[in-house]
């Protein structure tokens, strides 16, 4: 061998390992940019949400606690113990979406009729009277959506986890106002000023506040008590 190849062909190799670290390092951090931009845009839609209320999970000890001081245990079910935030909004074409947090998000047409529904990390679409599940598939060179339809059972158990999260979270809202002790407050809302009779539009914010509230509270405790459904394809579409 000639004086220096071996240390040409060692830095040549260190160089390649280097090159393959920082590609690694590249193609991880777009990777990762994806998966936070796929994620922002399902949850921005929260923002065409013409008439919204946003409830944050409060400390036990809250004034809104203190005459409950003595007992401090959460009071929400199981399942909603680690949710900080519920966010319940209408579209101007009256769907309605509920979020928990962002990792779980469900969405009805105007007929309460379950349309999609977002349960970390699948994002799930009514499709020819059942749900397609999306799951996305990443390699270093592209993103893909894997399908696969829900069977019958597998139907049957998604729909009954979801009636169950949805009936546990109307319980929870709708007892907020009778003095119990409170896990969530209302912490922001919006409200559709055109939508509002002039009497009332007149009234303090409170009062924008509480209607919007107990109208979207009203319209889960519609939903939870009908069986849920299936939403049919838009007309036009097939």
């Amino acid at each position: 061998m000639l004086p220096g190849t071996t240390a040409t062909v060692r830095n040549e190799l260190s160089r390649k390992v280097i090159l393959g670290q920082i590609v690694s390092l590249v193609t991880s951090q777009q990777s990762m940019a994806r998966q936070e931009a796929d994620h922002d845009d399902l949850f921005s839609e929260a923002i065409a949400l013409t008439s919204r209320a946003l409830w944050k999970r409060i400390r036990p000890d809250h004034p809104a606690n203190c005459q409950h001081s003595d007992d401090l245990d959460d009071p929400a079910p199981a399942r909603l113990q680690s949710v900080k935030e519920i966010l319940i909004g209408t579209r101007a074409n009256d769907w309605l979406s509920i979020y928990w947090d962002q990792s779980w998000m469900v969405q009805f047409n105007e007929m309460n009729q379950l349309r999609r529904a977002y349960v970390e990390p699948c994002l799930y679409r009514a499709q020819g009277g059942t749900l397609s599940r999306l799951t996305r598939h990443r390699n270093p060179h592209e993103t893909s959506l894997l399908r696969h339809d829900l069977n019958e059972a597998e139907l049957h158990s998604f729909l009954a986890s979801n009636s169950q999260q949805l009936t546990e979270t109307f319980a929870l809202l709708d007892c907020l106002e009778s003095g119990e002790f409170k896990t969530f407050q209302l912490a922001s809302f919006v409200h559709p000023i055109d939508s509002i009779q002039p009497e009332v539009a007149e009234q303090p914010e409170t009062i924008h506040s509480t209607l919007t509230a107990r109208s979207l509270v009203a319209r889960l405790g519609q939903i939870c008590m009908q069986k849920l459904v299936i939403a049919e394809p838009p007309r036009g579409r097939h």
